[in-house]
């Protein structure tokens, strides 16, 4: 508030300066001393607004905070900020999502079929499409007590997988599914099997 007064009585005392330096020169007197007199009072006054405006710039945020704005600017300036805080984190995941099912695609394309994702779900599915994987799915489902170390492996796999996408996408409700056609096999989340049909 002061330094705003001083500037205000600065730029008076400037105007009258350059009034009095032009009447000094039309009438041939102290030009010399009117000049001296415009040049302090204006940079005075230079300096007091180059002041006010560092001052205004570096505000404490303590300061700043007493600023009593209305109720509705705060909803909408809150209601802003945080859709955008949350459009950026769906980005994020959107991102990671995308990651994740190219590394499932890496990891499963040519041993035993495409992966695609069900948004509206959260579920990875990998279909068994190639012939040596859905004969030995077949033999499996079949002899199971013939081959209990490979279904064991199969479901240690699903359950690592599983783990992988949860600390991928740091969340635990995104589900990792095997399936031969229309049918569920194998169903994993978060390291757990949620559903196991591959015996028959």
């Amino acid at each position: 508030m002061i330094i705003q007064v001083i500037i205000g009585l600065l730029a008076i005392l400037t105007l009258i300066g350059i009034g009095a330096w032009i009447w000094a020169f039309r009438r041939e007197g102290a030009v010399g001393l009117m000049a001296f007199w415009t040049i302090v009072a204006a940079g005075c006054l230079i300096v007091s607004v180059v002041y006010e405006v560092h001052a205004q710039n570096n505000r404490p945020q303590a300061a700043q905070s007493k600023v009593v704005k209305p109720a509705s600017k705060l909803k909408g300036r809150t209601y802003f900020s945080e859709r955008a805080k949350q459009q950026t984190a769906e980005q994020k995941q959107g991102l990671k999502v995308k990651w994740v099912l190219k590394q499932l695609r890496e990891t499963y394309r040519d041993t035993v079929g495409p992966v695609s994702f069900a948004a509206a779900k959260k579920q990875y599915v990998v279909q068994a499409k190639k012939p040596a994987y859905q004969k030995a799915l077949a033999i499996i489902g079949n002899h199971p007590k013939q081959n209990k170390k490979a279904l064991r492996t199969i479901r240690q796999n699903m359950n690592a997988a599983s783990k992988v996408v949860t600390k991928s996408l740091k969340q635990d409700d995104y589900t990792l599914i095997l399936k031969s056609g229309s049918k569920t096999l194998l169903a994993a989340q978060d390291g757990r099997i949620l559903t196991d049909r591959l015996v028959k």
